[in-house]
């Protein structure tokens, strides 16, 4: 009998049956975690009236290189027509604007204004919230170690914009 949808009455995580294969598999466990984690992100991020996405994409922003909606759509995997979409609600927002690439004129470069910082500042206080919660049954040891395996499975697929020379 279960209290929740995956605590036992004594308290214990729930653990899948031995039968249940897919449970084996890191690919799954890595996608399921992933999922979990942004689910919560989403409601976390609900208290200061922003989505996930938003977040994603004024976080990329706020770093190093100069992006633009192409290189915002293969970063975060998102749909060309989404990141247009995010895009327009904020510029519209004053949190991001759209410059001309002075190099290629058909691109745009997508820069954060103040607002968009200060905004991202709020929201990336709350991301760091529920991250903490989220991996806080791993030891500081075990974060790190986590951080370095998932580095080097990603190490080559990074878009190129994002990528030191």
């Amino acid at each position: 009998m279960t209290r929740s949808g995956n605590t036992e009455q004594n308290g214990a995580p729930r653990r899948p049956r031995e039968d249940f294969l897919i449970a084996e598999r890191p690919g799954y466990l890595l996608h399921k975690a992933a999922l979990l984690l942004v689910e919560d992100v989403e409601k976390a991020l609900e208290t200061v009236g922003m989505r996930s996405r938003y977040f994603f994409v004024l976080a990329s922003l706020a770093g190093g290189p100069e992006l633009s909606q192409q290189d915002l759509s293969r970063l975060l995997n998102l749909d060309p027509t989404t990141v247009v979409t995010v895009i327009d609600e904020m510029e519209c927002n004053q949190h991001v604007e759209r410059r001309r690439n002075p190099v290629d004129r058909r691109r745009y470069n997508l820069i954060l204004t103040d607002s968009g910082r200060a905004v991202l500042a709020e929201a990336d206080s709350v991301v760091t919230e529920v991250e903490s919660a989220f991996f806080g049954m791993l030891a500081d040891d075990e974060r790190h170690v986590l951080r370095k395996m998932l580095d080097r499975m990603l190490a080559g697929r990074w878009p190129a914009s994002v990528c030191s020379d």
